[in-house]
Protein backbone atom coordinates (compact mmCIF):
# COMPACT_ATOMS: atom_id res chain seq x y z
CA UNK A 1 0.00 0.00 0.00
CA UNK A 2 2.86 2.34 1.20
CA UNK A 3 4.59 1.44 -2.46
CA UNK A 4 1.45 2.49 -4.07
CA UNK A 5 0.89 5.63 -2.60
CA UNK A 6 4.63 6.52 -3.39
CA UNK A 7 4.20 5.93 -6.72
CA UNK A 8 1.18 7.70 -7.28
CA UNK A 9 2.95 10.79 -5.79
CA UNK A 10 5.66 10.40 -8.28
CA UNK A 11 3.41 10.08 -11.24
CA UNK A 12 1.43 13.26 -10.11
CA UNK A 13 4.57 15.38 -9.66
CA UNK A 14 6.03 14.08 -13.15
CA UNK A 15 3.33 14.40 -14.95
CA UNK A 16 1.74 17.54 -13.64
CA UNK A 17 1.76 19.31 -17.09
CA UNK A 18 -0.60 16.38 -18.49
CA UNK A 19 -3.30 18.71 -18.91
CA UNK A 20 -1.81 21.87 -20.31
CA UNK A 21 -1.83 22.54 -23.47
CA UNK A 22 1.45 22.60 -25.80
CA UNK A 23 2.42 25.47 -27.96
CA UNK A 24 1.32 24.99 -31.51
CA UNK A 25 3.75 23.68 -34.39
CA UNK A 26 4.32 25.61 -37.88
CA UNK A 27 2.52 23.27 -40.45
CA UNK A 28 5.05 20.89 -42.29
CA UNK A 29 3.96 22.42 -45.55
CA UNK A 30 3.00 25.85 -46.74
CA UNK A 31 -0.53 27.06 -46.62
CA UNK A 32 -1.79 26.13 -50.28
CA UNK A 33 -4.42 27.18 -52.65
CA UNK A 34 -4.56 23.98 -54.94
CA UNK A 35 -8.44 22.87 -55.25
CA UNK A 36 -9.35 19.81 -57.27
CA UNK A 37 -8.76 20.61 -60.94
CA UNK A 38 -12.67 19.69 -62.49
CA UNK A 39 -12.61 22.37 -64.75
CA UNK A 40 -10.00 23.42 -67.53
CA UNK A 41 -10.14 27.03 -65.23
CA UNK A 42 -9.54 25.39 -62.05
CA UNK A 43 -6.08 23.57 -63.73
CA UNK A 44 -5.20 26.57 -65.06
CA UNK A 45 -5.54 28.28 -61.15
CA UNK A 46 -3.93 25.67 -59.78
CA UNK A 47 -0.93 26.24 -62.41
CA UNK A 48 -0.26 30.10 -61.92
CA UNK A 49 -0.97 29.50 -58.05
CA UNK A 50 1.61 26.73 -57.52
CA UNK A 51 4.24 29.54 -59.13
CA UNK A 52 2.93 32.36 -56.95
CA UNK A 53 3.18 29.84 -53.38
CA UNK A 54 5.90 28.15 -55.34
CA UNK A 55 4.84 24.86 -54.22
CA UNK A 56 6.24 21.50 -56.65
CA UNK A 57 3.82 19.34 -55.35
CA UNK A 58 0.84 21.32 -56.56
CA UNK A 59 2.87 22.40 -59.85
CA UNK A 60 3.44 18.64 -60.38
CA UNK A 61 -0.06 17.98 -59.75
CA UNK A 62 -0.94 20.66 -62.39
CA UNK A 63 1.17 17.61 -65.35
CA UNK A 64 -0.22 13.98 -66.30
CA UNK A 65 0.48 11.47 -63.76
CA UNK A 66 0.46 7.94 -65.75
CA UNK A 67 -1.29 6.32 -62.82
CA UNK A 68 -4.30 7.70 -63.95
CA UNK A 69 -4.03 8.22 -67.73
CA UNK A 70 -1.92 6.34 -69.95
CA UNK A 71 -0.27 9.08 -72.13
CA UNK A 72 3.46 10.31 -71.45
CA UNK A 73 4.15 14.40 -71.29
CA UNK A 74 5.83 16.27 -73.93
CA UNK A 75 7.25 19.47 -73.76
CA UNK A 76 8.17 21.44 -77.37
CA UNK A 77 11.19 24.16 -76.28
CA UNK A 78 10.65 27.63 -78.28
CA UNK A 79 13.19 27.52 -81.23
CA UNK A 80 16.35 27.39 -80.64
CA UNK A 81 16.92 27.25 -76.72
CA UNK A 82 17.39 23.42 -77.15
CA UNK A 83 20.81 24.11 -79.27
CA UNK A 84 21.37 27.18 -76.09
CA UNK A 85 20.18 24.31 -73.11
CA UNK A 86 20.64 19.81 -74.83
CA UNK A 87 18.46 18.76 -71.67
CA UNK A 88 15.20 20.93 -73.18
CA UNK A 89 15.58 18.17 -75.84
CA UNK A 90 14.87 15.30 -73.62
CA UNK A 91 12.44 17.11 -71.09
CA UNK A 92 10.00 14.99 -69.15
CA UNK A 93 8.39 15.46 -65.93
CA UNK A 94 11.46 14.84 -63.88
CA UNK A 95 12.75 17.37 -65.69
CA UNK A 96 10.12 19.90 -64.42
CA UNK A 97 10.75 18.55 -61.24
CA UNK A 98 14.33 19.23 -60.92
CA UNK A 99 13.89 22.72 -62.91
CA UNK A 100 10.82 23.99 -60.02
CA UNK A 101 12.96 23.20 -57.41
CA UNK A 102 16.53 24.95 -58.76
CA UNK A 103 14.49 28.05 -59.97
CA UNK A 104 12.68 28.02 -56.29
CA UNK A 105 15.97 27.74 -54.50
CA UNK A 106 17.36 30.71 -56.70
CA UNK A 107 14.58 33.26 -56.08
CA UNK A 108 13.67 35.87 -52.99
CA UNK A 109 11.90 34.49 -50.61
CA UNK A 110 8.20 35.35 -49.87
CA UNK A 111 8.28 36.94 -53.09
CA UNK A 112 5.66 34.96 -55.64
CA UNK A 113 6.43 34.33 -59.19
CA UNK A 114 3.57 35.86 -61.44
CA UNK A 115 2.02 34.66 -64.59
CA UNK A 116 0.02 36.57 -66.49
CA UNK A 117 -2.14 34.53 -69.09
CA UNK A 118 -4.19 36.85 -72.17
CA UNK A 119 -5.26 36.14 -74.73
CA UNK A 120 -6.93 32.58 -74.40
CA UNK A 121 -7.82 30.52 -76.84
CA UNK A 122 -9.29 27.25 -76.48
CA UNK A 123 -10.89 24.16 -78.16
CA UNK A 124 -12.39 22.02 -75.97
CA UNK A 125 -13.80 18.36 -77.29
CA UNK A 126 -14.85 16.27 -74.89
CA UNK A 127 -11.99 14.73 -72.49
CA UNK A 128 -9.26 16.80 -74.41
CA UNK A 129 -9.07 20.65 -75.17
CA UNK A 130 -6.42 22.34 -76.54
CA UNK A 131 -5.58 25.81 -74.87
CA UNK A 132 -3.32 28.81 -75.88
CA UNK A 133 -2.31 32.38 -74.09
CA UNK A 134 0.66 34.70 -74.53
CA UNK A 135 2.13 34.90 -71.40
CA UNK A 136 4.39 37.04 -69.26
CA UNK A 137 6.21 35.28 -66.20
CA UNK A 138 8.00 37.25 -63.75
CA UNK A 139 10.27 35.98 -61.35
CA UNK A 140 11.94 37.73 -58.49
CA UNK A 141 16.03 36.70 -58.26
CA UNK A 142 18.09 37.76 -55.98
CA UNK A 143 19.92 40.15 -57.64
CA UNK A 144 16.86 41.54 -60.41
CA UNK A 145 13.47 40.37 -61.50
CA UNK A 146 13.46 39.18 -65.44
CA UNK A 147 9.83 38.89 -67.26
CA UNK A 148 9.54 35.94 -69.85
CA UNK A 149 7.30 36.06 -72.39
CA UNK A 150 6.05 34.54 -75.35
CA UNK A 151 3.19 32.24 -76.37
CA UNK A 152 2.36 28.74 -74.57
CA UNK A 153 -0.07 26.23 -76.00
CA UNK A 154 -1.47 22.96 -73.57
CA UNK A 155 -2.82 20.12 -74.62
CA UNK A 156 -4.80 18.86 -71.72
CA UNK A 157 -6.92 15.76 -70.85
CA UNK A 158 -9.62 14.70 -68.21
CA UNK A 159 -7.72 11.46 -66.06
CA UNK A 160 -9.57 8.51 -64.56
CA UNK A 161 -9.95 10.56 -61.09
CA UNK A 162 -11.80 13.09 -62.78
CA UNK A 163 -9.26 16.02 -62.95
CA UNK A 164 -8.23 17.69 -66.06
CA UNK A 165 -3.98 17.75 -66.18
CA UNK A 166 -1.62 19.17 -68.53
CA UNK A 167 0.19 16.60 -71.28
CA UNK A 168 1.80 18.25 -73.38
CA UNK A 169 3.01 22.19 -73.29
CA UNK A 170 4.51 23.84 -76.32
CA UNK A 171 6.66 27.31 -75.81
CA UNK A 172 6.78 30.09 -78.68
CA UNK A 173 9.45 32.45 -78.15
CA UNK A 174 8.57 36.49 -78.22
CA UNK A 175 11.42 37.76 -80.44
CA UNK A 176 11.98 40.49 -77.71
CA UNK A 177 12.00 38.73 -74.67
CA UNK A 178 13.69 35.45 -73.10
CA UNK A 179 10.88 32.49 -73.45
CA UNK A 180 9.59 30.10 -70.32
CA UNK A 181 12.14 27.39 -72.28
CA UNK A 182 14.97 29.28 -71.67
CA UNK A 183 14.15 29.81 -67.80
CA UNK A 184 13.66 26.50 -67.68
CA UNK A 185 17.19 25.02 -69.58
CA UNK A 186 19.35 27.43 -67.14
CA UNK A 187 17.71 26.49 -64.52
CA UNK A 188 17.91 22.59 -65.06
Amino acid sequence: MRILAITLILISIEGCDILTTRDSEKPDKPRSNFVTPTTPDLLFKNFSESLKEKVVENYMACFVDNAFLDKDYKFIPSAGSVAQFGALADWDLNSEKQYFNNLKSTTINNVPLILQLNHEISNTQGDSAVYQYDYILSVPFESSSISYRGNLKFNIHFDSRNHWVITRWEDTKNEEYPSWSELKGKYY
